[in-house]
């Protein structure tokens, strides 16, 4: 039980003038010293003034003062009072509360909340020290998060404020359709979606690639596998993102190689190479290594002809096809044709056609473009003609 009472109705009687001594002497005593001048019913859990264990005594400062049974006979304790601070409409109040609700320091303070009024902490959470409760007006609005949509009052502050006090907790990464900041005055229903991250591992494959190497060993046009390529692994860490529990997206955080891929090494034939111009491999723009049975370096010149014009070869004139010399490359020979410096590529072409500038020795190809404008835009420069193996 909880008595209302002061310091002159402790004083009572002697036994409960001990007690008044003890609370200015500390916060606990126990009256067991006092048991000897005391009547025999003071050892006892209740005394001839009506002390109880447990009985409670609220003081005017709103400290609690507390009877407690020791084992040596009762002793008395007192709980100091928290300083709670209300504001409300504008105003603010002062009680003081050793222990009990929020619900509680309202009801001291005489503040009954209205329908559309929350308070801030709630009125069922218990006070633990000095603290601020916040008393807002509030509106109705429709809320979805969770997976569940209701009518939820929300303080007319901003949203996020708002979402917080009522209970739905906003973590940092979680999406509200309107902005943290808008106030609620302004809006009429919400959603919340919220927003988790996962890490994954998992164990992948590293390709192992193909490196191509000239031998004087294999025949022209012949290649032969020195080392077989074997694969590699590695671990990849995700981030994974889900967005109400589905997966959204995910990027790679990390990558560790636990074992390292061995290349194929593919041996290219040059072995019986025509010595004029030499045989290798050169790399195409696509960045495919590609072998060649020799390569003629000169004047290169482009040429074009209307539609449907014909060739020495019999087919009909194509970007593609050139013109050559063909005593000296024959014609339906592959080529590859790139300016010496590497700056203007042609690219693969097949030789069917020839030309006067071809046979005098004047020029060693003549491309063929659609437009006058191409080979105008090509000219006449120095080229590399691969002629492929």
């Amino acid at each position: 039980m909880r008595l209302k009472m002061d310091m002159l109705s402790i004083a009572k009687s002697a036994f409960a003038l001990l007690l008044a001594g003890a609370i200015i002497l500390g916060s606990v005593f126990t009256v067991a010293a006092a048991i000897q001048s005391a009547p025999d019913s003071a050892a006892s859990s209740e005394d001839n003034n009506g002390l109880k264990n447990g009985s409670e005594y609220e003081l005017l400062n709103g400290d609690l003062l507390v009877a407690e049974d020791t084992g040596k006979g009762l002793g008395l304790k007192i709980i100091s009072a928290n300083k709670i601070t209300i504001n409300y409409g504008g105003e603010s109040k002062s009680v003081n509360l050793a222990r009990g609700t929020v619900a509680d320091a309202l009801e001291k303070a005489e503040i009954t909340l209205a329908d559309d009024e929350i308070s801030v902490p709630s009125p069922e959470t218990v006070i633990s020290g000095d603290c601020r409760i916040d008393i807002y007006k509030t509106k109705e609005v429709s809320v979805s998060a969770d997976g569940k949509t209701k009518k939820v009052r929300l303080a007319l502050v901003n949203v996020l404020d708002a979402l917080n006090f009522t209970g739905y907790k906003i973590g940092d990464n979680d999406i509200i359709s309107v902005s943290r900041e808008q106030l609620v005055e302004n809006v009429s229903s919400l959603t919340v979606n919220r927003v988790t991250y996962k890490t994954e591992s998992t164990k992948e494959t590293i390709e192992f690639e193909t490196v191509k190497k000239n031998s004087d060993e294999v025949e022209l046009g012949e290649t032969k596998v020195k080392t077989e390529g074997k694969n590699g692994e590695k671990i990849v860490t995700r981030e994974i993102k889900f967005i109400d529990g589905k997966k959204a997206s995910d990027k790679v955080v990390d990558e560790k190689t636990v074992k390292k891929p061995v290349d194929k090494v593919v041996l290219v034939g040059t072995k019986g190479a025509a010595s004029s111009g030499g045989a290798g491999t050169f790399t195409d723009s696509n960045g495919a290594t590609v072998a060649y049975s020799q390569v003629l370096t000169g004047s290169g010149t482009a040429y074009t002809a209307p539609a449907g014009a014909g060739t020495a070869t019999g087919v009909k004139a194509y970007h593609g096809g050139v013109a050559v010399n063909p005593n000296i490359i024959p014609y339906g020979s592959k080529l590859y044709i790139v300016s010496t410096d590497g700056s203007f590529v042609y690219g693969y072409a097949t030789a069917v056609d020839t030309g006067g500038a071809l046979m005098d020795g004047s020029a060693i190809v003549d491309c063929f473009y659609n437009t006058y404008d191409e080979c105008v835009n090509f000219g006449r420069r120095d080229v590399n003609v691969y002629v492929l193996a």
